[in-house]
């Protein structure tokens, strides 16, 4: 059975991934799934190894967003780590200027109109036309960000503002990866995801037709049949290798 570590993104709670479990267990897929919860900290790097030190040899690691960025500065500085790494919504690139100073204004009007404001604004922003108007995804993503709080909020704001550019690193990538965009995710955009993917020996990236940045709410069950897919390549490449 393969481990499936997953990283939730900013203002996420664990539960973002119950549609996706949902999905693996109807399909009665032989994957031992874990969420490990973001840890609160300003420093990318000590996020990275924190989150590094709970998953087990072998796993297969999947991030979306946030845990995105994560799960590939985890990749990059554990080789060999990794069985495979999955990646939704990301992109290699380190803020520019400009978009690190908006962190900080996004933080802070947080702090100023609330965090149930907040989670409404990114309902708006971070998800397809077609599904921001589902009551149940938008009660969801508010609700996460009240458990979150501001005060984490602002944290990971900081973190993901100073975080490392990562595009020098990808050619030492050396386990298969797998890149999932939303072709309407207007927050990491498709063609950063194929920058990506193109840039690592064994990377591959597909595109989630009308899905914004949220796949995992959204599309759960398009981006299960692209995990297991990847999941059965991955282990018949090892059971190849093994004789």
């Amino acid at each position: 059975m393969t481990t499936l570590v997953c990283l939730p993104g900013l203002l996420c709670e664990p539960e973002v991934f119950d549609p996706l479990r949902a999905v693996l267990e109807a399909r009665g897929a032989a994957v031992d799934m874990r969420v490990l919860a973001l840890p609160e900290g300003e420093d990318f790097d000590a996020l990275a190894r924190s989150l590094a030190a709970q998953i087990p040899d072998g796993a297969v690691l999947l991030g979306m967003s946030m845990g995105s960025y994560l799960a590939l500065r985890i990749a990059l500085t554990h080789p060999g780590k990794l069985a495979g790494l999955v990646l939704i919504g990301t992109n290699a690139a380190a803020d520019t200027p400009e978009a690190a100073a908006m962190r900080g204004k996004v933080a802070r009007w947080a702090a100023r109109e609330g965090m149930e404001a907040l989670g409404a604004s990114l309902a708006d922003t971070l998800v397809s036309p077609a599904r921001r108007s589902d009551p149940a995804l938008r009660a969801r993503m508010i609700r996460m960000a009240l458990t979150q709080g501001v005060a984490r909020f602002t944290a990971h704001q900081k973190a993901l503002a100073a975080r490392p550019d990562q595009r020098g690193d990808l050619g030492a990538l050396t386990c298969p990866l797998l890149v999932l965009c939303g072709s309407e995710d207007g927050v990491t955009p498709l063609e950063a995801g194929r920058a990506l993917a193109e840039a690592v020996p064994e990377g591959r990236c597909i595109a989630l037709p009308g899905t914004g940045h949220m796949a995992v709410l959204e599309a759960p069950q398009m981006v299960a049949g692209h995990v297991t897919d990847f999941l059965s390549r991955i282990a018949t490449n090892t059971k190849e290798d093994a004789r």
